[in-house]
């Protein structure tokens, strides 16, 4: 007796693995739309964050500390999403809740983000953590509050803090390269919108400034900077800002003591258009 009821909790389990196998598989994720803007899966992407509080996230290198996701890791967020084939670049595995506001490497922090920007390095959404994290690290708003509004719809959060929606994958009409001081080199794809003062070279633990001028007085700019290892800077001081009354609106921050050398990007959005320079991290 002891032996058939043993042969039949075994029989049981396999069928109970087997349907939960198949329930998991029948559960792929899919993307919500808002304003057109795909968003995560809330099934499968609710936003996981660390325990971690407002001082540990400002401190200068934090997130490059944490990141620790493996391809393997990141082939299984792909089938979450049911997404099979992509072209190079189409997508990146992105941390919904960012690093530097506290989110997690766990799986149920990540989700297929499409890369939105016309040269790939840079998408909307790392504009919003960068203003989020200078608000955050000023005492402008909770930690608690952001993650909340990234996890729920992180374009919404977008539209709240940014205002105007950057075109997407937009071809520009023209292009204009313009040379600011040695080695700077500009491409402004609005002709309304130029850098007038960027420092050309900068060692790690100095301070970078740039000036932008816009053709529209008090225009709303928003500045990314892309490091050389290919990720965004999380230094206070980026994001968005406000121009002047003659339309200039004016930048600094630091260059982390840990930073790599070699070319960082910068990339400018305004209401008006966008611009984009270089500069070299020595």
């Amino acid at each position: 007796m002891k032996r058939t009821s043993g042969v039949a909790a075994a029989a049981m389990m396999i069928i109970i693995s087997v349907t939960l196998s198949s329930a998991a598989f029948a559960s792929v994720g899919s993307f919500r739309y808002f304003h057109g803007e795909p968003l995560n899966d809330l099934r499968v992407t609710p936003g996981v964050t660390f325990h971690v509080n407002v001082a540990t996230i400002c401190r200068s290198g934090y997130s490059t500390s944490v990141r620790d996701v493996p391809e393997s890791e990141k082939s299984q967020v792909y089938a979450e999403y049911g997404i099979t084939h992509r072209t190079t670049g189409q997508y990146e595995i992105d941390h919904l809740i960012s690093l530097e506001l506290g989110g997690s490497n766990a799986i149920g922090n990540l989700w297929p983000e499409l890369n939105d920007h016309p040269h790939g390095y840079l998408n909307s959404k790392d504009i919003l953590e960068n203003r989020l994290h200078a608000l955050v690290c000023t005492g402008k708003v909770s930690l608690r509050s952001v993650q909340t509004l990234i996890a729920r719809n992180w374009v919404s959060a977008y539209h709240q803090f940014l205002g105007a929606w950057p075109k997407a994958n937009a071809v520009p009409p023209t292009a204009t390269t313009t040379t600011v001081g040695p080695g700077v080199t500009t491409t402004s794809h609005v002709g309304s919108v130029k850098i007038t003062s960027l420092i050309n070279s900068v060692a790690p633990g100095g301070h970078e400034s740039l000036t932008v001028h816009s053709s529209k007085p008090s225009d709303s700019c928003a500045l990314a900077v892309t490091l050389p290892s290919g990720r965004a800077s999380t230094e206070s001081g980026l994001g968005a800002t406000a121009a002047n009354a003659s339309g200039d609106a004016t930048w600094t921050w630091m260059i982390g003591s840990t930073t790599d050398a070699g070319t960082a990007h910068v990339s400018v959005n305004c209401s008006v258009g966008s611009v984009e320079g270089t500069f070299t991290i020595t």
